[in-house]
């Protein structure tokens, strides 16, 4: 009996230390994550007499042997960039909003920018896992609220993520980092960031002026 206990020990070490043996990353779904979004576009569209229409992310394998997938939205004003293991689960998902420069409220420019603000507010929905838009928005109460209360320097636990805001001058740059990956390195904090949606200068003090 106390062989078989040794031999079973064994086996589940090389198990263990297998490639197959690893525990599969948890997290959001790329394809839950893209129905999400579409799902979170209309809802701002009902909520805000909007009429947006959902953005196109890119897509790109990984240059090595890993099964990675990237996502790209690529853009002056709004960029997101979505890293997929190989079997879809989102290790990092990052959003920048851009304000830009000599933007005043009520132009063109500005309006441009604020449909890249409820466009952010989608992609950040879509990141949490609830399964309804109203309990999604949610999150994107919080982060307002949160970079507003910490001079937009915010961080909190969101299921497998840890979620990372920070605004610097005219950009914002929110970072969701899947818990199960080992980074090497920090990700830089941007030189430049106001929360989605919100002028250069001001951040909303309530999330329910972007979205009745």
């Amino acid at each position: 009996m106390k062989r078989l206990k040794r031999l079973y020990a064994w086996l589940l070490a090389l198990a263990l230390l297998a490639p197959g043996g690893a525990l599969a990353l948890t997290g959001q779904n790329y394809a839950t994550f893209l129905d999400y979004y579409k799902a979170d576009v209309t809802f701002i569209n009902e909520n805000d007499g909007r009429h947006l229409l959902p953005m196109v992310l890119s897509q790109r394998s990984s240059g090595s042997d890993d099964g990675r997938v990237y996502y790209d939205l690529l853009g002056d004003v709004l960029t997101v960039t979505v890293t997929a293991d190989s079997a879809g689960v989102i290790e990092a998902c990052e959003i920048r909003l851009t304000a830009p420069a000599g933007m005043t409220y009520g132009s063109t420019v500005y309006n441009d920018f604020a449909i890249s603000g409820y466009h952010s507010y989608a992609f950040l929905m879509a990141m949490d896992a609830g399964a309804e838009p109203e309990r999604r928005y949610a999150l994107v109460t919080d982060v307002v609220q949160g970079m507003k209360d910490t001079d937009g320097q915010y961080a909190r636990q969101t299921g497998a993520y840890t979620l990372t805001c920070v605004r610097v001058d005219n950009m914002a740059v929110i970072t969701f980092q899947n818990n199960g990956v080992s980074t090497g390195t920090a990700t830089p904090v941007p030189d430049a960031t106001p929360a989605p949606d919100a002028s250069p200068t001001d951040v909303p003090a309530d999330a329910d002026d972007f979205i009745g």
